[in-house]
């Protein structure tokens, strides 16, 4: 199964809708799109609006691969679930979104090694037929951001405990 999701922009996506559509068509591939607030339906796919985020999370556990548009929140997402994933910005010139973005964090997947980015959608149906794998050497940055503001907060705690019950300004401790 292939899980689509194109956000929660109130813009539509219809470049992306439709191309997976076609591959789902073409292919016999389940393809469950996430529609937002765009008014592109697929003929040949399941899809829904919003679903809770549990919902959704199952959803792209169960999935082959995971195509996402470019929000941090849906990459962050198939990061979490340690599945395949394939990024296609929203672009301004199709009218998609507001500004391009979405571009940076689709060179930023890229780069990183953690996805594929789709920037011409003729090259989608190749990248959903041969997804590249999730990169087992990733780790998520959030313990490495708690170790240091723990660090830290233990730093400044350190330096202060000799202040303690010292009276202020005010006069009291």
């Amino acid at each position: 199964m292939i899980y689509v999701t194109v956000g929660t922009m109130f813009l539509d996506f219809p470049r992306l809708i439709g191309a997976m559509d076609a591959i789902a068509a073409n292919t016999g591939e389940r393809v469950v799109v996430q529609i937002g607030l765009g008014k592109t339906f697929p003929e040949h796919c399941e899809h829904f609006g919003f679903k809770a985020r549990e919902e959704v999370l199952t959803l792209e556990r169960e999935a082959r691969v995971i195509v996402c548009h470019a929000g941090i929140g849906s990459v962050l997402d198939a990061l979490h679930v340690r599945r395949p994933f394939i990024v296609v910005p929203r672009r301004k010139r199709f009218n998609e979104h507001m500004n391009d973005h979405q571009m940076d964090l689709a060179q930023a997947v890229e780069r990183r090694g953690w996805g594929l980015a789709v920037y011409n959608i003729e090259d989608l149906p190749t990248a959903c037929a041969t997804p590249k794998p999730f990169p087992a050497r990733y780790q998520p940055g959030k313990e490495t951001l708690v170790a240091a503001v723990r660090g830290f907060v233990e730093q400044v705690a350190g330096g202060n405990a000799g202040r303690r019950g010292r009276p202020n300004k005010e006069g009291t401790a």
